[in-house]
């Protein structure tokens, strides 16, 4: 299946997402404030079907955090979310100067920190307890 990959999120999406994954839910004008203060969003589409969500919230210079990674249930296991976290991460790449490096955290949520480790990103529970990936140009 050939999936098509935008860099946007429509509000009504993520509010449906949350929804339906039983998050908590929240006023739609929050979601918009939300989406258009992060600092890259990507949304995976089958044909017509959003399927899958991913944000990096941050600075745009040198921290940011993985969040709101939503894969609707149907489609889990298919590496929906990789390729949204990959994709998250080479826009990050592209961003750099070259000698720059960018430091990605996520915080994961019970069960799926193996997800991340999948995606690159690193677990040294000596120095923190979420993961992290140092990107660099």
């Amino acid at each position: 299946m050939k999936y098509i990959i935008k860099n946007e999120i429509d509000p009504n999406i993520l509010s449906n997402f949350r929804k339906e994954l039983g998050w908590l839910e929240l006023p739609i004008e929050q979601y918009k404030k939300a989406i258009n203060n992060s600092m890259i969003n990507v949304s995976v589409y089958e044909e017509d079907t959003c399927i899958g969500i991913g944000r990096i919230v941050g600075d745009n210079h040198y921290k940011g955090m993985l969040t709101d990674i939503m894969i609707r249930p149907s489609h889990r296991g298919l590496g929906i979310g990789k390729l949204i976290v990959t994709t998250l991460i080479e826009t990050v790449k592209k961003k750099l100067e070259e000698g720059e490096i960018f430091m990605l955290e996520a915080s994961p949520t019970a069960n799926n920190r193996d997800f991340y480790l999948k995606c690159g990103l690193k677990y040294k529970p000596e120095i923190q307890d979420g993961v992290y990936l140092w990107i660099k140009k």
